[in-house]
């Protein structure tokens, strides 16, 4: 781990004891002397870390004959992690039978076993040398009368006594006995080594140098200054009491970048993130520890988390609005912004009364400080609430009807603005049902009056959408997704396939990113040769969906399944094919990662264009924080309403149960709609691939009607809406059939139904005249077809680029020309018939 820069302190804020005496001492008394009893030793500030605690993340190498510590449970230190991989073995088969050399079975630093001599006094304590003696008797045993003789034999005719053991080894924390300079045979052997290269030849100095180096589950709090190891001690207590997990290695890479440090009340919690941003289990400890010391000062002097002007949200027990209801950040908001006092205390009690999630408190309190602007405008700044009327309602709500977006300076949403006010009367009337605001005028209430007009549909509703020439871009730099991503104890390899998988099925099936990690590890079903993914609709609690995917896609997902169950993951995450990164995590499946590995992966591509074109006819680069998630299920949605999928289709598709919703992606401005007629109505052809262009825009739509696969010109049918053909829609046979390459893609569809039908009919040994029709419709329709491709082909790439663009808008507003929605009057026929 890269060190930060130092910490700075930030001067004392009004709830920092400014008395660090009385504050060190108030600590003391709330800390628990007996604190984990065999790992927390008060009165060397030093935690050793029982690696069998499952409170305590540390823990053995998973291998039964490896003694390494680990950073956390199941995994495989360095050595065995290396054997494993060339063993061949799955990983329970290694785990129960590999054996580590002998010469590197001991624990380093540990000591081994004791001298195998055994007087009437008992055995020798010293610790075992070589042939199972220590250094005194193994050097009698060299001395023997009998070269020949085994140890065993010398040891059953020695005269030798046991010998008691030594003093312990001079660096502190260590228990071993001394062997030479005052130091076990450990400490020996990494001071000769050091010496080499030039440390210190003092045993004493180097002593206490080596008393700070280490294990993996160890740490101290010896060396801070005497407030900051209270206030450690206390954190890590509460943290502990609470039932989180106590992680020595985070603890030890905090308490070196806290030397010198007065208080933790006075760190700069942001400077320190930004310097250790990557370390997520040391940024969450920060964070906690600060908080909750914070907290405490507030108790410490009297107060309540609410005294403050700025209330941290984790202070006031409110749940997170995260999947498992883990808080990932605390979050404040600035009490002070709430300018009238009675405003201000109904908000506090409403949030330690009601039941909320920290997402909803936020909206509320945005509104009401929007009202409280509002109501200081005034007369009277709205301070008696007493004598507010209808004209302070109007002025809240005239400041709702005008909130912009703080992204884009934009007005917000209608239904943003409208829930705004209803968020800030929610409070008002919690006030009067606990009359906390008794003698508030009736005057001062929703009015009919009160509602905002409705705005118009923009055509770009659900603009949201990555382009389709962007996305091609992200796929030309898929190798960089994941990349560099750290993922728990996941090599980096795993890491880059697993976002990449990710990804792709995310850009292939529409879902939304919850529903994507959620995916459960046999989320695949094949029948008939055609593939379909199991998904569950989290957000409207429909489970088991299945929607049909393409080979490609199918396959991988495939190969990461096949890689998913080589893993080790959390027990938690074992059903999920994007498991969880521990088992701490507040949710068994992939959370977040995926949004954080696509922001790095878009940052780190070079270079990302959009269509859009500067003065010089240059492409500008695309906004990138255009590229979310969830951008890719608006894609997926417009990539099918451009292509002329039908309304009722695509809504089965995205899992809507509105099709009001899935409408609008197919909404198309006139402007837009005759523009694509202007185009498209000069490639016109008859049924012999002749040109047959159209006159004007207006000849396009009132002259001719849009059937299956082209437009018609026969005057009865147009006159009937396309519903009238008298040769049952044989259109490459009439002559006045008009299609253009809009069509494109139905004629080709139909073609290949005309195939299937004709192999059909030869199947049932049809008459000669069946399959000749049949066979004639294909010839014509194909001409017709391969005449527009090769008229294409011809055409300039822009000219055929706006043509391809005509056409998608033409085939969206064809998609939706048959869907009628249900009248708002039911008309009975009852009543019908009697007027």
């Amino acid at each position: 781990m890269t060190s930060p820069a130092p910490i700075t302190a930030e001067p004392l804020s009004d709830v920092v004891p400014l008395d660090l005496a009385s504050w060190t001492s108030w600590l003391q008394d709330q800390v628990d002397p007996l604190w984990r009893p065999g790992e927390w030793s008060q009165q060397a500030w030093f935690f050793d870390g029982d690696v069998d605690n499952p409170r305590t993340s540390a823990s053995k190498c998973a291998t039964t004959s490896c003694w390494t510590v680990m950073p956390s449970r199941n995994l495989l230190c360095r050595h065995c992690l290396d054997a494993h991989r060339a063993s061949r073995l799955s990983r329970e088969e290694f785990v129960a039978t590999y054996r580590r050399p002998r010469r590197i079975r001991t624990k380093w630093g540990a000591e081994r076993e004791p001298c195998a001599l055994e007087g009437p006094s008992g055995r020798c304590e010293r610790p075992a040398y070589s042939a199972r003696l220590c250094r005194t008797h193994y050097s009698r045993w060299r001395r023997r009368p009998d070269p020949e003789a085994t140890v065993e034999e010398w040891l059953a005719v020695t005269t030798a006594e046991p010998l008691e053991a030594r003093p312990t080894c001079i660096v502190r924390g260590c228990f071993n006995q001394r062997v030479v300079a005052g130091l076990c045979g450990p400490h020996v052997q990494r001071w000769d080594r050091e010496k080499r290269a030039g440390a210190t030849r003092d045993p004493e100095q180097w002593a206490r140098q080596a008393a700070t180096r280490l294990l993996t589950h160890q740490f101290t709090l010896r060396d801070l200054e005497e407030p900051v190891r209270w206030e450690l001690l206390y954190a890590l207590q509460q943290r502990d009491a609470r039932g989180g997990i106590i992680e020595p290695m985070a603890t030890r890479h905090l308490t070196r970048r806290l030397e010198g440090v007065p208080t933790l009340l006075t760190v700069d919690v942001a400077s320190f993130i930004e310097g250790v941003a990557k370390h997520h289990n040391l940024v969450a400890l920060i964070r906690e520890t600060v908080r909750g010391l914070r907290r405490a000062s507030l108790s410490f002097r009297g107060l309540t988390p609410t005294d403050a002007d700025t209330w941290d949200l984790g202070w006031m027990n409110l749940r997170s609005p995260a999947l498992g209801g883990r808080r990932n950040r605390p979050g404040e908001v600035d009490a002070s912004a709430i300018r009238q006092p009675w405003l201000r205390e109904v908000i506090k009690t409403w949030a330690t009364t009601v039941s909320l999630d920290s997402g909803k408190f936020k909206r509320v309190f945005a509104a009401c400080v929007v009202a409280s602007d509002a109501l200081h405008a005034r007369p009277g700044g709205g301070q008696d609430y007493t004598k507010l009327r209808f004209a302070d309602m109007q002025a809240v709500f005239t400041a709702m009807s005008r909130i912009r977006r703080t992204t884009d300076d934009e007005l917000a949403s209608r239904s943003h603005r409208q829930q705004s006010f209803g968020s800030f009367m929610e409070i008002v009337d919690f006030g009067r049902k606990t009359d906390m605001l008794t003698g508030m005028p009736g005057s001062f209430d929703r009015d009919k009056t009160l509602v905002l007009p409705p705005e118009e549909t923009s055509e770009d509703a659900a603009g949201r959408a990555v382009p389709e020439p962007v996305i091609a871009q992200l796929d030309a730099h898929l190798a960089l997704m994941g990349a560099g991503f750290p993922y728990g104890e996941m090599e980096p390899a795993d890491v880059e396939l697993m976002m990449q998988t990710a990804y792709l099925v995310l850009r292939d099936t529409g879902r939304r990113p919850v529903e994507i990690a959620s995916l459960r590890l046999k989320c695949l079903e094949t029948r008939g040769g055609e593939d379909t993914l199991i998904w569950d609709n989290v957000k409207k609690r429909r489970y088991g969906r299945k929607l049909p995917i393409t080979r490609e896609t199918a396959a991988v997902i495939r190969t990461w399944q096949t890689r998913r169950r080589e893993l080790e993951v959390p027990s938690r995450s074992r059903k999920y094919l994007f498991p969880s990164i521990t088992d701490r995590s507040g949710i068994a499946h992939m959370g977040s990662s995926l949004a954080s590995a696509m922001r790095d992966w878009v940052a780190a591509i070079p270079v990302l264009l959009s269509d859009e074109l500067d003065d010089q006819g240059n492409r500008l680069p695309f906004d990138r924080t255009l590229i979310f998630p969830y951008a890719f299920r608006h894609a997926y949605a417009q990539r099918h309403a451009d292509a002329g999928v039908p309304v009722d289709v695509l809504k089965e598709l995205m899992d809507h149960r509105s099709i009001v919703t899935t409408m609008s992606y197919y909404q198309v401005s006139l402007k837009r709609k005759r523009e694509a007629i202007t185009t498209m109505r000069q490639h016109t052809i008859d049924r012999s691939g002749r040109p047959a262009p159209f006159t004007s825009t207006t000849d396009y739509e009132a002259q001719s009607v849009a059937v299956p696969f082209g437009n018609c010109r026969e005057p009865s049918n147009v006159k009937a809406g396309g519903k009238a053909c008298a040769i049952r829609f044989q259109c490459a046979g009439c002559g006045f059939y008009r299609p253009d390459p809009s069509y494109l893609p139905a004629i080709e569809e139909h073609v290949n139904d005309l195939r299937a039908d004709r192999e059909t009919a030869k199947a049932m040994d049809a008459d000669d005249f069946v399959v000749r029709n049949l066979t004639d419709q294909i010839t014509a329709f194909t001409t017709v077809a391969d005449t527009m491709r090769d008229r294409l082909s011809k055409l300039p790439t822009d000219e055929r680029e706006e043509i391809e663009e005509a056409s998608a808008v033409l085939r969206k507003v064809r998609a939706t020309r048959d869907h009628k929605l249900l009248p708002l009057t039911v008309i009975r026929k009852d009543a019908s018939d009697a007027c």
